[in-house]
């Protein structure tokens, strides 16, 4: 009773208020203060009626009425107008399915509101879901008005409009331009900072819509337009003017340049950039020395700004970041370490597209940052280290010096100072002879110390050391066995501080082959060569996932489930390399571990994406159990050829089950299509087979497919199909194929089938009269098969006698990709038996396959593979009192 008092006196509340708001001579004061006890009473409401009524509808129509009426009286300009209006955003907040309010009613209120009213309104005018031709007029009308916080609003509301997109007239956005150039004189501080964000935000839009040849003229009118307020006095206003540089992005090469000089060049001598927009031109002088400007100014916001607008700058730019680097490195003293961050963000930026020339003048600031007490500056000064090249040794040695006072400073950092070392040493390979001099210095010194492995400054001139053979510029004979023996010692810690780019089994099998092959005479060194040159190859797709501007670095950003799959990708290369440096156990060692991490993975990434990786990793175990046949003399024992063939049958069989099985493939296609090759070579070199011919020209067809492929999308075939295609005429070689990498498809399916009989079993048998043909009802599902696909049914006995029925597409067509049909299947071998059992699955006809295996005068044309597993039909034969029945 008390909840149905409750209501009701809610209710009897709510009508009294609304004919309180309606009636034409209540006073404002009072219907202000019913707005008010509205707006407290809303979560109440929300609240008590939740599971009952929603008296929202009717608060708001109310409301609005009492809205419409004020807006014919001649009282109505004032604030109850607006508080009307911000109770009816809130409602509109809590019930969408709400009224909306029109245009031009909320455009009238906002024209006759006072000043204050005036500027809530124009903050709160996204919230009203209003039209952007409406929200347009209303902002472009106040940037006149004669109130400064007024014109801040509409010019901030007018980069709203813009921001949300579909606002593309092209003489709106000109006139917005033109209006923001002329708030940029405004008297206002703030006025003219809202007004340098219009001008880049609209000048950006601007600028795409012109015709390529008029483009580069409006970007340098709308650059040099900011430059001529960059000496603001508002602080406000030049950190906007910097971060719009950064909005623009781009200019012509000499304006960009004379940004960077205080004396005007000769190429800026003179050059006035017409602005149709402003009626005027500006004077290309105006950038000259802007960003000296910037980078000296008294206020870190400001030389924060300046510094952070380089990233955009470098990007467009082919002679700006070169001379941008010498006030980027004095910016590396800055007093304030947010400045220092953002000045070594930049070089690296500078860095990662390979501009960055480190000169012996720039090192000493450089060198601070590695020992720097913040960790982010350390951090980002050594991920700068990893990608310079300096010119030297003088400077590769002070390089060193310093990670090592960085080393014994800031012992926690240890993992990635060895990691920049590693990538360090591979850059500066040629020097590693003069670092070997230092290792045997720091040795004797050390002798004495027992626990000389301990040392840290070992362990970093043995990682600069180890990482040398994997450049191109040095061998293995040049590094005494001493320094990968002691790295042999340090697996444990060097394994850490390079887990991003090679697991501990790879790293051992590279020390161990590098320690046996630089003590041996050099027998052995082609096949360190096949070694490093393959891992070469694996490192240097890792290389590349390094940088963060990269498309792939972009896509594991997006999807962080990619990132863990590449890196599994990296692994099973990794793991085939170990393969054919006769490291079996460990190759098969980091696959298991490849399918124990895939199995972590499915709930990230799409089902056929993670059974495509699952069927991949198989393929290349399988063909690591193939390898060692091949090391071996070319005739082997009948036992072994025996496995050998059952091996190379079930490789050939996993790869066109691959095929077949998975559709959307694209990134994949190389890799699959090089396997196939691997496989005709492998046949070819060891087995002495009567169909050699058709293996051969399976093997050639398929290089003509892949070379195709390539044409077509306009990619750099592999050194292992170059090879292939010089010697088909040949043998053909394969020990210099290594997995390439790539990139899952987005829209990677599986094909697969479900196939059961419905209420067969053991004590259900179908029933049978020997001799005559019987139905089997087929209950199937099918998934992601394609329409030109030719399906299968195979039914087969225990002595390997077996019959095709062939699928009609008619049966499962449909755009969905999930089918559901029922079919039923003649058997014509039915023997002569009491009962019996035949096996049931369904395949799918690999078209592709030019090899004719048809045996019979019915059945598939081309090998088959299947989509489900085989299920087993009992069948029971009828008695003479069924028969006659």
């Amino acid at each position: 009773m008390e909840e149905d008092d409750s209501v009701s006196l809610t209710l009897h509340t709510l009508a009294s208020i609304r004919s309180l708001i309606i009636n034409a001579d209540t006073p404002f004061s009072a219907i202000s203060s019913v707005l008010d006890f509205l707006t407290g009473l809303l979560p109440e409401t929300t609240r008590r009626f939740s599971t009952t009524n929603d008296l929202t509808p009717q608060i708001f129509e109310s409301i609005l009425s009492n809205l419409l009426r004020l807006q014919t009286s001649t009282d109505s300009r004032g604030r109850v107008a607006a508080e009307s209006l911000a109770v009816l955003a809130s409602l509109s907040e809590r019930n969408p399915t709400a009224a909306a309010i029109d245009g031009e009613v909320f455009a009238s209120i906002c024209i006759g509101a006072d000043v204050s009213s005036r500027m809530w309104m124009l903050r709160n005018a996204e919230r009203f879901d209003l039209p952007s031709s409406v929200l347009f007029t209303l902002f472009f009308g106040f940037t006149k008005d004669p109130y400064p916080l007024i014109r801040k609003l509409a010019l901030d509301g007018l980069v709203y409009v813009c921001e949300a997109g579909g606002f593309d007239h092209a003489r709106a956005v000109q006139g917005c331009y033109a209006r923001a150039v002329e708030l940029m004189g405004d008297a206002e501080d703030s006025v003219r900072s809202s007004a340098v964000r219009a001008v880049s935000v609209w000048g950006k839009v601007l600028i795409a819509s012109k015709e390529e040849t008029n483009r580069r003229e409006c970007a340098d009118a709308v650059f040099l337009q900011l430059c001529s307020v960059v000496r603001d006095m508002s602080v406000d206003v030049r950190v906007e003017v910097f971060k719009a540089f950064g909005v623009i992005g781009t200019a012509s090469e000499s304006i960009i340049l004379q940004t960077l000089s205080k004396k005007v060049l000769r190429a800026g001598k003179g050059k006035k950039p017409q602005d149709r927009l402003s009626n005027g031109s500006v004077d290309a002088a105006a950038a000259a020395g802007v960003f000296i400007h910037g980078f000296e100014d008294e206020f870190y916001e400001v030389r924060e700004a300046a510094v952070d607008s380089f990233h955009s700058l470098s990007v467009n730019s082919i002679e700006f970041p070169d001379e941008a680097v010498c006030l980027l490195m004095d910016m590396l003293y800055d007093d304030y370490m947010v400045v220092r961050l953002k000045a070594l963000e930049a070089l690296h930026h500078i860095a990662d597209m390979g501009n960055l020339k480190i000169q012996e003048t720039y090192m000493p600031a450089f060198l601070d940052a590695i020992v720097d007490t913040s960790e982010n500056i350390r951090l980002t000064a050594r991920n700068i280290l990893k990608l310079a090249k300096l010119p030297d040794l003088k400077l590769v040695n002070k390089g060193v010096d310093c990670l090592l006072k960085s080393l014994e400073m800031y012992p926690e950092d240890e993992p990635d100072i060895l990691s920049t070392l590693f990538l360090f040493g591979q850059n500066h390979s040629n020097f590693v002879v003069n670092i070997i001099k230092r290792f045997r210095e720091k040795l004797e010194t050390d002798s004495g110390n027992k626990s000389e492995f301990n040392s840290r400054q070992v362990s970093a001139f043995l990682m600069f050391i180890i990482s040398a053979p994997l450049s191109n510029k040095q061998s293995i004979t040049s590094i005494p066995p001493l320094a990968f023996s002691y790295s042999l010692a340090m697996l444990g810690k060097f394994s850490c501080g390079l887990h991003d780019m090679m697991d501990q089994d790879t790293l051992l099998a590279y020390l161990a082959h590098c320690t046996t092959l630089s003590a041996s005479s050099g027998k052995e060194f082609s096949k360190a060569d096949m070694f490093l040159n393959a891992y070469r190859r694996s490192t240097a797709y890792h290389s590349e996932t390094l940088k963060p501007m990269g498309s792939i670095a972009e896509l594991e950003i997006k999807n962080p489930a990619l990132k863990s799959v590449n890196h599994i990708l990296l692994k099973v290369k990794a793991a085939w390399l170990l393969s054919q440096s006769e490291c079996s156990k460990e190759a098969f060692r980091a696959l298991r571990a490849c399918k124990q991490e895939l199995a972590t993975l499915t709930s990230s990434i799409s089902n056929g994406a993670s059974e495509f990786m699952c069927q991949y990793v198989h393929l290349i175990e399988l063909l690591a159990q193939v390898w060692p046949h091949f090391e071996n003399s070319r005739h082997t024992s009948t036992c072994r050829s025996v496995e050998l063939e059952l091996l190379m049958e079930e490789v050939e069989i996993k790869l066109m089950e691959i095929r077949c099985r998975f559709t959307g493939l694209s990134t994949e296609v190389p890799l699959l299509m090089e396997l196939v090759i691997l496989s005709c070579l492998l046949r070819l070199h060891k087995f002495e087979i009567c169909c050699r011919l058709s293996c051969k020209k399976k093997l050639s067809s398929t290089v003509s497919q892949l070379e195709l492929h390539h044409e077509q999308q306009c990619t750099k075939p592999s050194d292992f199909l170059t090879e292939t295609k010089s010697h088909c005429k040949r043998l053909g070689k394969f020990n210099c194929f290594s997995p390439e990498q790539f990139t899952l498809s987005g829209n990677l399916q599986c094909v697969s089938a479900e196939l059961e009989v419905p209420g067969n079993g053991p004590y259900n048998p179908v029933s049978f009269v020997a001799g005559l043909p019987v139905a089997i009802p087929c209950e199937i599902k099918l998934l992601n098969v394609p329409r030109d696909a030719r399906l299968w049914l195979r039914i087969s006995r225990s002595d390997d006698t077996c019959q095709f029925v062939y699928l009609d597409p008619n049966l499962y067509n449909g755009g969905e990709t999930e089918k559901r049909f029922m079919f039923t299947a003649v058997a014509c071998m039915t023997p002569r038996a009491v009962v019996f059992t035949l096996q049931v699955s369904i395949g799918i006809e690999c078209l592709f396959e030019d090899v004719c295996c048809r045996k019979h005068r019915y059945g598939p044309k081309h090998p088959v593979t299947y989509l489900c597993k085989e299920r087993e039909v009992h069948f029971s034969l009828v008695s003479r009192t069924e028969a006659v029945l």
